[in-house]
């Protein structure tokens, strides 16, 4: 496993890749945004460790441009001071798959690499499907009709989710839990976001603009009269 942390503190950044080094993680240090974005377009890495204050550039805008890059994706897990609702929610509209607030327990950080590593390398399973939309789970490319499309991988997850439950209703505590690599605490707001960035890529893929309904005052569901 090899991890890129970028972090701007040098003391901090050395505590923690000492920490990943006990471990068993190989990883790289960048102190800014030119550093961090020079290393992932030469090394491919597992997992970024991404503060968001960084001098000269935030950490936000490594994330959107890595997300907007074709081919390998690592995982992101945001470490950041910035601990509202609306920095978080900003963080995985961005693409983070985690997002942990400063300061932490390092026991904490360590069981949320564990979870965010564990399915990343998950084997891959038979596909699901909808129509002719299709999603492989543990990976963040769908297929409709043949064509492949990328989307997030919480957006991946939350997908995956409503085709498990084929077309029923799926609650947004189920939808919370399901794709939040043990996270409990952002909230509805969360999953409206991500609804709404997967509702708008599906339909650039050419799905229904229904195909995710909203079912007030309980979640969200495929609706079975709105097939790719």
């Amino acid at each position: 496993m090899k991890l890129l942390l970028v972090e701007d503190d040098v003391d901090l950044r050395q505590a923690l890749q000492k920490l990943l080094t006990q471990w068993g993680y190989a990883s790289q240090g960048a102190s800014d945004q030119e550093q961090a974005l020079d290393w992932l377009a030469t090394e491919a890495f597992d997992l970024v460790l991404l503060d968001l204050g960084l001098p000269q550039g935030d950490g936000l805008e490594i994330c959107r441009r890595l997300r907007q890059r074709p081919g390998h994706q690592p995982l992101v897990l945001m470490l950041t001071a910035r601990d509202s609702t609306r920095d978080k929610v900003t963080g995985f509209e961005m693409g983070a798959d985690d997002y942990l607030v400063k300061p932490f327990d390092p026991a904490e950080l360590q069981a949320r690499l564990r979870a965010l590593l564990r399915r990343c390398h998950q084997p891959p399973s038979d596909p699901l499907t909808w129509g002719p939309l299709q999603l492989i789970p543990g990976q963040s490319t769908i297929a409709i009709g043949g064509r492949a499309h990328d989307i997030t991988r919480k957006e991946a997850l939350l997908l995956e989710l409503l085709l498990r439950r084929g077309g029923q209703t799926c609650s947004k505590i189920e939808l919370l839990n399901g794709s939040s690599d043990g996270r409990r605490d952002v909230g509805e707001e969360t999953i409206k976001a991500h609804m709404h960035n997967l509702r708008l890529k599906l339909t650039a893929a050419g799905c229904p603009p229904d195909l995710i309904e909203t079912v007030y005052g309980l979640g969200y569901r495929l609706n079975p009269t709105a097939l790719p």
